[in-house]
């Protein structure tokens, strides 16, 4: 009998043991859960992790970039990206870049394009030039946005200018650096300043304009330039100080107006003009914007609409004739 309880309380002693295993099991269970959900609270799970939101946040901000700059008519400048966008993740410029050209594409239309850089045109500048690198050559340094909208859109009742100061200043001043973009590239792309002073006298800008803050011509040439719509050479003439100084399109003028805007902008002046007088001013056009002579059909150049001649009413067949139309313009 001693035994036989002695067996009994070893059963119950091995029962007693044995009972905290399931309860140990259930909460390391807890606790695996427990981490699983801290985990995709904080972005770890299924393989993320904390660079996957920095890069989001660079791709926002670099936008947000674009669009600031773009008021002041600032260039986006790779240096200016990489502080106070990428910081010490200068690496991932090109894909930060490339996600944000896709978010302003899609959203608002727009996207960065290169500018230009200025010009060597003098000794010091080409000297200065050939020291530069070749692969700093290559890379672009500056950007700046431009719409995608189709041409239809371009309206000014779709896209009235901006309010900032007010519509009508920004007009005028649209008008006046698009007049003024639009005479130097006329001229070769590289204008005398004393045929800008002649132009500006018969524009009545000679000495004031009509552009609130900047009532003094000079002062709207020098914002012109900061802007990058002109840039102003001058270059040693002589051993007595004298300068040559011209004019030249700056890089925004070159993007922003550029061809097309110099071509609206010479039709807008000229009128609805048709036949041989269009063609004649498309050509003129071209050579001085330094493009030669534009391929542009004239209407006695074209084949001639031809018709063919009725059988007679007798019923004798003629032969068909081709006869030039005469059309005139």
């Amino acid at each position: 009998m001693p035994a036989l309880a002695r067996k009994r309380r070893a059963e119950r002693e091995g029962e007693d043991d044995g009972s905290p295993e399931p309860a140990t099991q259930g909460r390391r269970s807890t606790t695996q859960n427990d981490n699983q959900s801290d985990e995709d609270d904080t972005g770890y799970a299924n393989g993320h992790d904390d660079s996957d939101g920095n890069a989001e946040q660079m791709v926002k901000k670099l936008v947000r970039l674009a669009l600031a700059c773009e008021y002041p008519r600032q260039p986006i400048r790779r240096q200016m990206i990489r502080e106070k966008v990428l910081g010490s993740a200068g690496r991932q410029f090109k894909p930060v870049f490339e996600q944000a050209q896709l978010q302003l594409r899609s959203v608002f239309g727009m996207e960065m394009v290169e500018l230009p850089e200025k010009e060597k045109v003098t000794l010091a500048q080409k000297r200065a030039a050939k020291t530069q690198s070749q692969s700093q050559s290559k890379t672009a340094q500056s950007y700046t946005l431009v719409s995608l909208l189709p041409a239809p859109f371009h309206d000014p009742a779709i896209l009235p200018p901006s309010s900032v100061p007010t519509q009508a200043t920004e007009a005028q001043y649209t008008s006046l650096y698009t007049l003024l973009v639009s005479l130097v590239a006329l001229s070769g792309d590289e204008l005398a300043d004393t045929k800008m002073e002649r132009y500006l006298r018969r524009l009545g800008l000679e000495d004031h304009t009509p552009i609130p803050g900047y009532s003094k011509t000079e002062l709207l040439l020098k914002r012109m330039e900061k802007e990058g719509y002109l840039v102003k050479v001058r270059e040693s003439a002589g051993a007595q100080g004298e300068e040559d100084v011209s004019w030249m399109v700056g890089p925004r003028g070159k993007i922003e107006v550029g061809e097309q805007g110099v071509r609206g902008l010479v039709r807008a002046v000229y009128g609805d003009v048709d036949g041989h007088a269009e063609a004649d001013l498309e050509r003129r056009v071209a050579r001085s914007l330094g493009l030669g002579d534009a391929v542009v059909a004239r209407r006695d150049d074209v084949p001639p609409k031809k018709k063919r001649g009725r059988k007679r009413k007798n019923g004798e067949e003629e032969e068909t004739a081709e006869v030039e139309s005469d059309e005139q313009d």
